[in-house]
């Protein structure tokens, strides 16, 4: 069986050897602005995208962490929490609860449901993720993450493609790539030789996307 083969932005992870400090509780360096004047959950969230989008996980999930100890209910914290944490590898496990939360205040944070489809993906729960990859591409067919537009809808159908396969679901997996990804792609689903060429096309087009 492929196991956890696709491998987009999100799951591109950093170790942290840094002794932590309190560095994810209390303020951020940034938890107020050059006037001395504390920032609002808003303001911390959007400077922590920044440092997100600069690759700065570690100092984005702090960030983060403030605006959700300064507002418990801000959803799109919640959310960033979730993708920095997805991108630390001491902190991959708590990733999904973030999620779980942001979707809980606010059902159209679409960012999230996607993160969280990759999140359990990860964690080997294909039936979980594809549930959550439907939700999104019902709603949002044309996704893509707001905060690194290289990962969208076909990062997305890649994964439906990898955890079908996984689940030996050869014919989901087949449509999802012939009818998202590869209209040109042909092989036997029902032959040992084509279940391999199928397995190549979602490791080949994982080069291309993932």
């Amino acid at each position: 069986m492929l196991e956890r083969m696709i491998k987009p932005s999100y799951l591109q992870v950093i170790s942290v050897i840094a002794i932590y400090g309190g560095l994810f509780v209390g303020c951020a360096k940034d938890d107020d602005d050059g006037d001395g004047q504390a920032q609002t959950a808003a303001e911390l969230t959007s400077a922590g995208w920044v440092k997100f989008e600069s690759g700065d996980y570690v100092a984005a999930a702090a960030n983060f962490q403030s605006a959700v100890d300064r507002n418990a209910n801000y959803s799109d914290a919640y959310n960033g929490l979730g993708w920095t944490t997805g991108r630390i590898q001491s902190r991959l496990n708590e990733s999904g609860g973030y999620f779980a939360r942001s979707l809980a205040l606010d059902t159209t944070r679409y960012d999230a449901l996607g993160g969280w489809a990759f999140a359990v993906y990860q964690e080997g729960r294909w039936g979980s993720a594809l549930s959550k990859a439907d939700s999104l591409l019902r709603r949002r067919p044309g996704w893509r993450f707001l905060h690194e537009p290289t990962l969208d809808f076909r990062d997305m159908w890649l994964m439906v493609a990898a955890a079908n396969y996984n689940l030996a679901d050869y014919a989901a997996a087949y449509r999802a790539i012939v009818e998202h990804l590869n209209a040109g792609f042909e092989t036997d689903i029902n032959s040992p030789a084509g279940r391999r060429e199928l397995l190549e096309e979602i490791e080949r087009l994982r080069r291309i996307y993932g």
